[in-house]
């Protein structure tokens, strides 16, 4: 019989940070359709490279090259930068082939997929442990609990499916480089690096076949626990997002759940075309033509899933080209009180644990408390 990886102890488990990863698994509404916005965790384009595009370069070995991609990270907490110059690398995760040979793998719409069934156990305490220090944040599962997790939301994979994406997750390394030097008013440039998952404990296959029960471990990303600690995470609705099948349509949607927190048919959230280029990673085409055909794809599909309740382009020429186009974008009813609902559990949170959302300690270690929002306005 396989002994169950246990989760890591700490002598010191039932500190201040137990209290702020019960917040974070404690959910306003119906817990199974809710999970969490991890606002600068989420907001770097880790999986923009799709598998199509990656075949185009990876070269005759299976070898890909580093990719880099800069972004703004836009902070919501009050007294901090509006925006934050992001460049992200990414380090190609290489798997082994059953022929003995590598192929290079970037992350892309599957560990998606994966790291949101993850996050979503790590907020059912039967599964996840939040150290007391706030250094560390750990979850628990089986691949017959993401199989049928993934099957549940529509998305089904087979186990070596899963299996590979958490090769992909735990090899895959992130190297992410924040533009402080003129924003923050620190003296260097803050870098952070580190695979998806890092410290993947995992079960053979024989051994799954004698305990199918038998249980990973993976460390989730330190950006995590340190949001958790800092409550700069917000409540959205889990089970919308796993059922749109567009990523640029995720990608909305959780953009929309962390950023547009005054939702409200008098007052439309705007984006323009070339921060939604940038930031989301996942426009790679050559022409425009068709970038606005999949931003329009996955703003409908959002209107089908009762998140917008319609969208306009305001599009912008010199002379016959295009410059610029500006998104307008109006919720439902549905999502004003999924947003409202999210704004008070984080406001009882906030309250609760004495946190105010001006935070000037953090500064010095990257701006941490991340909660209140303001819209995207265009220039």
């Amino acid at each position: 019989m396989t002994k169950k990886p246990s989760l890591p102890q700490t002598e010191t488990s039932v500190a201040i940070t137990t209290k702020q990863y019960d917040l974070f698994t404690t959910f306003f509404g119906n817990p199974n359709n809710l999970s969490n916005t991890i606002e600068l965790w989420d907001a770097i384009p880790k999986y923009a490279v799709n598998e199509r595009a990656q075949s185009q370069v990876r070269d005759e070995k299976g070898n890909l090259p580093v990719s880099t991609q800069e972004f703004l990270y836009r902070p919501t907490v009050r007294g901090l930068p509006k925006e934050i110059t992001c460049k992200l690398t990414i380090q190609p995760a290489s798997i082994k082939n059953t022929d003995g040979t590598y192929t290079q793998y970037y992350p892309s719409n599957d560990e998606e997929l994966l790291e949101e069934v993850l996050k979503k156990f790590f907020t059912d305490q039967n599964f996840g442990q939040h150290r007391a220090n706030g250094s560390e944040s750990w979850v628990r599962f089986t691949l017959g609990m993401v199989q049928q997790e993934l099957k549940r939301r529509g998305k089904s994979r087979s186990l070596d499916e899963i299996k590979h994406s958490l090769e992909i997750l735990s090899k895959a390394v992130l190297t992410v480089e924040f533009d402080s030097q003129q924003q923050l008013g620190v003296a260097k440039r803050l870098v952070y690096t580190n695979p998806i998952l890092s410290e993947v404990t995992g079960v053979t296959r024989l051994h799954y076949l004698q305990d199918p029960k038998a249980m990973w471990l993976a460390k989730l990303p330190s950006l995590i626990s340190k949001s958790v600690n800092e409550l700069s995470y917000r409540q959205f609705n889990y089970g919308t997002l796993m059922s749109l099948s567009s990523q640029l349509a995720r990608w909305f949607h959780k953009r929309l759940s962390h950023q547009y927190t005054q939702a409200s048919i008098t007052d439309p959230y705007h984006i323009k075309y070339s921060s939604i280029r940038r930031d989301s990673g996942l426009l790679r085409h050559s022409r425009q033509s068709v970038h606005v055909k999949q931003i329009d794809a996955a703003l409908n599909e959002l209107i089908d899933k009762s998140v917008l309740l319609s969208f306009k382009k305001d599009v912008r020429k010199r002379g016959n080209a295009i410059t610029e186009i500006v998104y307008s974008m109006l919720p439902t009813s549905t999502f004003q009180e999924e947003i409202k609902t999210a704004n008070a559990r984080q406001s009882a949170h906030n309250v609760e644990l004495g946190i105010s959302r001006r935070h000037p300690s953090l500064i010095s270690k990257l701006q941490g408390s991340f909660g209140t929002s303001r819209s995207e306005e265009p220039s």
